[in-house]
């Protein structure tokens, strides 16, 4: 079961090399992130996750890899992004 601290790290790192604030709030239940291009402008938000949901991996990583597809439609270029959370456990 992945920790608050390490689903914040993942979802940080999946969006390299731009600058992604990620936030649990209300009582730990939900989880929402930005992500900002050079710039400082947003490119792309999610707003309320449930947190408990992505505290199971597998749902983790597709929310994170169909996040990042929307991305690169958007024409920004990602750090490749090994989409093993295990790598961060």
């Amino acid at each position: 079961m992945l920790t608050n601290d390490k689903i914040m790290e993942i979802v940080e790192g999946a969006f390299r090399p731009y600058r992604c604030g990620v936030e649990i709030w209300d009582y730990d239940e939900k989880l929402r992130f930005k992500v900002f291009d050079d710039k400082n402008n947003g490119i792309i938000e999610r707003p309320r996750l449930i947190l408990r949901e992505l505290r199971d991996e597998g749902q983790l990583r597709q929310l994170l890899l169909s996040i990042r597809e929307r991305v690169e439609e958007k024409g920004f270029e990602l750090e490749p992004w090994n989409n093993s959370v295990a790598d961060y456990l």
